[in-house]
């Protein structure tokens, strides 16, 4: 359970104090664990068929502390989720009365716990193809006054339906339409045809000042005399012969393009099993489980492209760089998972990792990962040829002018290069990354639709390396 409007945070469901016959666990897999998923398995007794028109489940006297707890969970709109048959079904903790939306909690303001359940059970034949869990408003019962001793009967009741129009292979298919759900998940068209037709303006405006430059120069080179050709040189010509020579830091910069490819490799792979069915995304963690070992099985393309890079600008310390482009990714993420992970383990949120995952997942990266890094890394190095340039490179690197505007300096260029394709991930990207927590089992469109994202990115990105001036002022 945790606030809905943050599905992110979760905590297990006896984090409150709900009555409990057993609070026995329910063993889960490494992929409900990355997902925080921490499954126990309830005192409800629920029989195939059997109808219950009401029974208790117990009564229990809370305290003040409890019912504060109470309290805030439904002050923040606590829900909580139940499995049947590994199908999701969602509730409300309990409601507020009386709040104003502008004022907040007022003196008027009451608060009521749902003590009781009713399980809406759909079959077909013998098999379970849909559940709904709700709560009957009749039977709540206001903890507004909080005073210790106070008595709360909790209750259910079972009903099972017929839904022979629902198989068991479509089952899933009832959630796409479920009220519980955040109900602004539209398909953007309009937006993913903007992003299509931003990307197709881009390269086209490109290639027309590419070739009005190009004519230009041609057309002024045809009418000089050949002995004058290389008396001046101006525009692209200025730097023809600096144009290829090799970076200061080539070891940085190919351990970057390494880790780029890497997770370029990983994302394309991981969108494409998704589209095509390769597992289930509907299971709890498939994603993640499939991302971690697809990042693992990829290492070799990222320690290639970086030795071989690297080999062609001229380094020789093949092994440095290996082990640069093996950490550049997995540094950065290890800080930011021990801090997000240890502010978890703080509030007591089931969204912590437990040390058994961590473990296999720093076993998955020194085993698998790391050597096939390094192998890559043999191979791109053993292949690789030196950089054939197409054009010469001058011995002494050309004076940058000292005096430039402060619209041309590195600062100013690099955020302003670099907003169209922000502007596409936080429209799109951001917004199906907050709808994909909720929606485990709508996977055909919400994965087709960041696959196509993802291809806009990259047209994006691809082509605005080639408008940026960086250092010259052309």
């Amino acid at each position: 359970m945790g606030p809905f409007n943050n599905p992110s945070e979760t905590y297990e469901y006896y984090s409150l104090p709900f009555c409990s016959r057993s609070k026995k666990k329910r063993r889960e897999d490494f992929g409900e664990r990355l997902v925080g998923d921490r499954k126990v398995i309830s005192p409800y007794e629920v029989t195939f068929l059997d109808n219950v028109p009401w029974r208790l489940l117990c009564e229990q006297s809370f305290s003040r502390h409890e019912l504060q707890t109470f309290t805030k969970a439904i002050e923040n709109d606590y829900y909580f989720e139940m499995f049947i048959e590994d199908l999701p079904m969602w509730g409300y903790v309990g409601e507020v009365e009386g709040e104003d939306v502008l004022l907040g909690h007022l003196e008027i303001v009451r608060r009521y716990i749902y003590p009781h359940l009713h399980f809406s059970i759909g079959y077909n034949e013998n098999q379970v193809v849909s559940v709904n869990v709700s709560t009957n408003p009749q039977r709540k019962v206001d903890i507004t006054e909080e005073f210790d001793g106070t008595e709360v009967a909790f209750s259910y009741s079972v009903e099972w339906v017929a839904r022979t129009d629902l198989s068991w292979g479509s089952r899933m298919s009832r959630y796409h339409d479920s009220r519980f759900l955040p109900g602004t998940f539209e398909i953007h068209w309009l937006s993913i045809i903007n992003s299509f037709v931003l990307v197709l303006l881009l390269t086209a405006f490109l290639t027309i000042i590419m070739m009005r430059v190009l004519k230009n120069d041609f057309s002024r080179y045809m009418e000089v005399e050949e002995d004058e050709i290389g008396e001046e040189e101006t525009g692209w010509k200025l730097i023809n012969g600096d144009v290829f020579r090799f970076p200061p830091y080539a070891n940085v910069l190919a351990a970057l393009v390494g880790a780029g490819a890497h997770l370029f490799c990983v994302i394309f792979l991981l969108l494409t099993c998704a589209v095509t069915n390769c597992f289930i995304p509907t299971k709890r963690g498939a994603i993640l489980t499939a991302m971690i070992l697809l990042y693992a099985c990829s290492a070799p393309f990222g320690g290639f492209i970086s030795s071989r890079l690297y080999r062609q600008l001229g380094g020789e310390a093949w092994l440095a760089n290996a082990l640069l482009v093996a950490l550049t990714f997995p540094t950065p993420l290890a800080l930011v998972f021990t801090w997000v992970n240890s502010v978890a383990l703080a509030h007591g949120s089931s969204a912590a990792l437990p040390i058994v995952a961590v473990v296999i997942v720093v076993a998955l990266y020194g085993l698998v990962a790391f050597p096939l890094t390094l192998a890559g890394a043999i191979l791109g190095r053993q292949i690789s040829t030196d950089l054939k340039s197409p054009c010469r490179t001058t011995r002494v690197p050309r004076e940058i002018p000292a005096e430039m505007p402060w619209y041309r300096l590195p600062p100013a260029q690099m955020p302003c290069t670099e907003s169209p394709a922000f502007s596409i991930l936080y429209a799109h990207g951001s917004s199906n990354l907050f709808l994909g927590s909720w929606l485990d089992f709508y996977p055909s469109v919400l994965y087709t639709l960041n696959f196509i994202i993802f291809l806009l990115l990259f047209g994006v990105t691809k082509f605005i390396p080639s408008l940026e001036s960086c250092i010259w002022p052309l």
